[in-house]
């Protein structure tokens, strides 16, 4: 496999991993599952919460404050306590 169909299939696995947030249905096991996915793990987690519009960026942006992380904070940095309050804020 070229280092450009590679470079495609990592963009694609993104791009979809993004398109498939969904508020009411995300899980621990998702968020988990990606921080540990290499292709994954480095998207930032308020563009995963944000990038489909349904949660706004600002209001995301002060929650991700309230527990210590920030916009940057990327999904490998995330522990289980970060992900059990992410879980309760996109529930909400």
């Amino acid at each position: 496999m070229n280092l450009h169909k590679e470079i495609q299939d990592i963009k694609l696995k993104r791009d979809q991993f993004l398109k498939s947030f969904s508020p009411g249905e995300v899980s621990t096991n998702d968020i988990e599952q990606a921080s540990k996915d290499i292709n994954l793990q480095s998207i930032r987690l308020h563009k995963f919460l944000t990038s489909n519009g349904e949660m706004g960026k600002v209001a995301t942006a002060k929650f991700l404050d309230s527990i210590n992380l920030n916009e940057n904070t990327k999904l490998i940095e995330l522990d289980n306590t970060h992900i059990e309050a992410i879980i309760d804020y996109v529930k909400r």
